[in-house]
């Protein structure tokens, strides 16, 4: 089964119904699992917003939110409580702010990482939206460690169509990276081993995705951008 969050039935911050994307993507792959031709077992997830509680997996396709919020003044005031608004936010982007003479709040969009968890506690500053709000595709992550240490996934594939209710998009490069996964690894190599192996240029080339600059994730001034938060201290 795939992991996944529950999409709108019951998640406070939903980006997309999550299980609508497992019921396309196995409707795509359901051949290759029944047969359990894979090197490997292969973990996916699916997750409806970016914070993905979906979890690490080999391949997990994630909400990726790519506009800050829109802030609906007029009711900040009677709907949320600000000062859980301004906690909430992981990079400090959110401050109090007297918009047209009311209480409200305001984005520094110079810091916002469009992660919408600024939503649950206020909905009027909405973030998800039918064009903006696309889907991102991870692989190389896992939580065992019986033959190697957990891994982390990496970003290989941004800015696809969150396109109900079957998601095309999405589902061709799933499948074109666990085809050529099928295909290149060794009997019992997980996907993040075989990525290890081959490297990340070679990864890419069998792929024939494309790379850009904001694929794969080397940076490293998480300490100092978290130690900006109004709540994280370390």
């Amino acid at each position: 089964m795939v992991a996944h969050t529950q999409g709108w039935l019951h998640c406070d911050i939903p980006g997309t119904d999550a299980s609508g994307v497992v019921k396309s993507m196995m409707d795509a792959l359901y051949e290759d699992f029944k047969a359990e031709e894979m090197p490997n077992r292969v973990h996916l997830s699916t997750s409806c917003c970016e914070i993905n509680c979906g979890g690490q997996a080999d391949l997990a396709v994630i909400v990726q939110h790519t506009k800050p919020p829109t802030i609906n003044h007029d009711l900040v005031a009677n709907v949320c409580e600000r000062p859980t608004v301004v906690a909430r936010c992981p990079v400090a982007a959110i401050r109090p702010a007297l918009v047209n003479g009311k209480p409200s709040l305001e984005v520094d969009e110079k810091k916002c990482i469009c992660c919408g968890a600024c939503y649950p506690p206020c909905p009027p500053m909405q973030i998800n939206d039918p064009e903006h709000s696309k889907l991102a595709i991870w692989v190389g992550g896992k939580n065992s460690n019986a033959r190697g240490k957990p891994t982390f996934v990496k970003l290989v594939a941004s800015g696809l169509p969150n396109n109900a209710p079957r998601w095309p998009e999405v589902n061709a490069v799933v499948k074109n990276i666990l085809m050529t996964y099928k295909a290149d690894a060794r009997p019992w190599e997980r996907l993040a081993d075989w990525i290890d192996r081959i490297g990340w240029p070679r990864f890419f080339e069998k792929t024939g995705l494309p790379f850009t600059k904001y694929l794969i994730d080397d940076w490293r001034g998480s300490r100092a951008t978290l130690n900006s938060s109004n709540h994280v201290r370390f």
